[in-house]
């Protein structure tokens, strides 16, 4: 269910102009009224009609990973990004190049990405299951050229012998 609460200011007859022009969806045209609070309803409008669209929740409180956070997690990543995870968690500092990740697993540049693909996803997942933002939990850092991974999840995959 979703509830809007709307505050119209302004001269009587541009007031219910605005309010008919939003009741048959027409925000733009009600914009056109004039009045800044009218504008400002109408983008609101708008803007709560583009997240009733969609998939992910719209307050989404941001948060830390935490030790069930990490097993539903893991649970979600692909098994090749899961050996990834595993060795960047196990360097010093949580943090490996990717030339010797890509060494030491014998992949090319191309099937490194495609691998860690699936953590977006397991990202995302973990979004919509516990109702939490997370930050990504490992990231390339370009400039470096390395993978940097969160010291709370590496210290999780650790101590669960994930």
């Amino acid at each position: 269910m979703v509830k809007v609460a709307l505050t119209f200011e302004g001269d009587a007859d541009d007031v219910i102009v605005a309010m008919r022009q939003l009741a048959v969806g027409d925000a733009t045209a009600a914009s056109s009224v004039g009045n800044k609070t009218e504008t400002s309803v109408a983008t609101t409008a708008a803007e709560v009609s583009d997240d009733a669209q969609s998939d992910e929740p719209s307050a989404v409180p941001e948060g830390r990973w935490t030790i069930e956070h990490v097993r539903a997690f893991w649970g979600f990543l692909a098994d090749d990004a899961r050996e990834i995870y595993q060795r960047v968690a196990q360097s010093a500092g949580y943090v490996l190049s990717r030339q010797a990740l890509l060494e030491e697993m014998h992949l090319t540049v191309r099937q490194l990405s495609g691998r860690l693909s699936s953590q977006g996803h397991a990202v995302r997942r973990i979004r919509r299951v516990h109702n939490v933002s997370l930050p990504h939990p490992m990231s390339f850092d370009s400039q470096a050229d390395e993978y940097r991974m969160l010291p709370d999840v590496a210290d999780a995959i650790v101590r669960l012998n994930l």
